[in-house]
């Protein structure tokens, strides 16, 4: 009866060492399948989280570069505008000044032409104001020493035909070279108008593109705000993933020793 209860106990015991190397044999093989299976998680959450970053930090470089493109233009757009709206000052004080400078021909030319009409309207030459004074004095003096006399008259009407003919010349010339500087002011400030109208529509299309420049400049702005900010997440919580993970990985001394030395064995 003692032989069987040992042999019975023994039996047990067997038993026992056969389910702990059951359960050794199970859980080593669903460990090393877990290990796979987290590894490749992990794997792909580090891949996962570099190819973003990386993607992030592409978007960020392209849009500084961006905005600092747009910044440059909108530089030499606003010294563009500054010079154009210099000129279109100067042509319209340019244009006011032409317009003074017409009306005082216009002035001149209606005191000339008074002058011409008053001249046809038998007025003397003395009261238009276009005789000289010296060659009327000459004639005084021949009318004092010699008398009215035929030759004198026929002299005088020689000279005074003479001086109307000159006065009447003198007028022409004044009236041409008035009509000359007409055109010519005419056409200088029909040049300044068409100049300032193209500065004005040069004006008009810088205006419309540094308002685009600006908005497109604003929206890159808020872009790359949004952007960092996600960028700045990304990170934070990549760096926190890989302390944790870099926290786990310690081994104790124990394990240590055993791996190492079951790999030693390995090699061997």
């Amino acid at each position: 009866m003692y032989v069987n209860k040992c042999q019975s106990i023994d039996k047990a015991n067997i038993m026992s060492e056969y389910n702990l190397i059951g359960n050794v044999a199970s859980e080593n093989s669903a460990a090393r399948e877990r290990g796979a299976s987290v590894a490749r998680e992990y794997e792909r959450v580090v891949k996962t989280f570099n190819k973003v970053l990386i993607l992030k930090e592409k978007i960020r470089l392209s849009v500084e570069h961006r905005i600092n493109e747009l910044e440059n233009f909108l530089a030499r757009n606003g010294e563009q505008l500054s010079t154009l709206s210099r000129n279109i000052e100067i042509y319209e004080l340019n244009i006011s000044k032409s317009v003074v400078n017409l009306e005082e021909l216009l002035v001149e030319e209606a005191r000339i032409k008074d002058k011409y009409n008053n001249l046809l309207q038998g007025v003397p030459m003395e009261t238009v104001g276009v005789t000289a004074v010296e060659e009327e004095s000459v004639e005084e003096k021949s009318l004092q020493e010699h008398g009215p006399s035929t030759e004198n008259l026929i002299q005088q009407r020689y000279h005074f035909l003479d001086n109307l003919n000159s006065s009447f010349q003198k007028l022409d010339n004044d009236l041409q070279s008035i009509s000359l500087l007409q055109t010519e002011m005419q056409n200088a400030r029909t040049e300044i108008l068409e100049k300032k109208e193209q500065a004005l529509a040069k004006k008009i299309i810088l205006d419309e593109n540094r308002r685009d420049l600006e908005e497109e400049r604003e929206q890159l702005e808020s872009d790359l705000e949004i952007s960092v900010k996600e960028e700045e997440v990304l990170t934070l919580e990549y760096a926190q993933l890989i302390n944790k993970v870099e926290g786990s990985i310690v081994l104790g001394d124990d394990i240590d020793r055993i791996l190492f030395s079951s790999l030693g064995t390995v090699d061997d």
